[in-house]
């Protein structure tokens, strides 16, 4: 891609991303624009480039914004494959690479919102049953042997693949992060966001089994 095009590609995304910005709903007028370059551009990088990572970044980061602009009705797959396929590309050059491992880590947490909707929406169906017995010791062995049945439905197999995926990740975005001394809230909120989500489609055993229940992030308000 020669200059011209990538700043007329760069001032296109730029106004994508403001237009996102005050009208979060129009993601669906992009979609075109976005498969324009997505449908034939493909990074290849091997070797680190600071002047084409400076487009490289924003651009992945956008069009990410719009393959999981309703997240939790789904991704747009085809688009969100593309930026998951270039930033693990740009990880190769540049392996410590907070950005590109923060984008990463939200590209699987994002993905896993979809699981995550449908089994908070089956949980809540399940939690406005019948209150009568609410809290007998039989009602509340029956809670705990289906909230354990559970964990093998499909959602929650699904969540937990895609959630240890973010995890990795962004724990390592956040390690990258505290050895460069700019670890932000931001970032940390979201590690801590998907160690949350994946402690709560994991039974008990697998969280004391799992070595990276030792390394949970603390609460923070975003």
């Amino acid at each position: 891609m020669d200059i011209q095009m990538t700043q007329t590609l760069m001032a296109t995304v730029e106004l994508m991303n403001t237009t996102l910005d005050t009208a979060p709903d129009s993601w669906r007028d992009h979609l075109q624009a976005i498969r324009t370059t997505t449908d034939d551009f493909e990074l290849a990088d091997t070797t680190p480039d600071e002047e084409r990572r400076r487009w490289q970044i924003p651009l992945i980061s956008v069009f990410q914004r719009v393959a999981f602009a309703d997240a939790d009705n789904g991704p747009i797959p085809d688009i969100a494959d593309w930026c998951l396929r270039q930033l693990l590309t740009l990880l190769h050059v540049y392996p410590s690479d907070v950005e590109i491992l923060d984008l990463i880590g939200r590209n699987w947490l994002l993905r896993a919102q979809q699981p995550l909707a449908s089994i908070a929406q089956a949980e809540n169906d399940s939690s406005s049953g019948d209150p009568s017995t609410f809290g007998e010791p039989d009602a509340i062995t029956r809670t705990i042997s289906e909230t354990e049945r559970r964990l093998y439905d499909a959602d929650y197999v699904e969540a937990r693949r895609l959630l240890v995926q973010a995890a990795d990740y962004l724990k390592r975005a956040v390690d990258a992060a505290l050895a460069e001394a700019r670890l932000t809230e931001t970032l940390l909120s979201t590690a801590a966001k998907a160690f949350r989500s994946l402690d709560n489609v994991m039974s008990a055993r697998d969280i004391n089994g799992d070595s990276r229940a030792n390394e949970r992030y603390p609460e923070h308000n975003t």
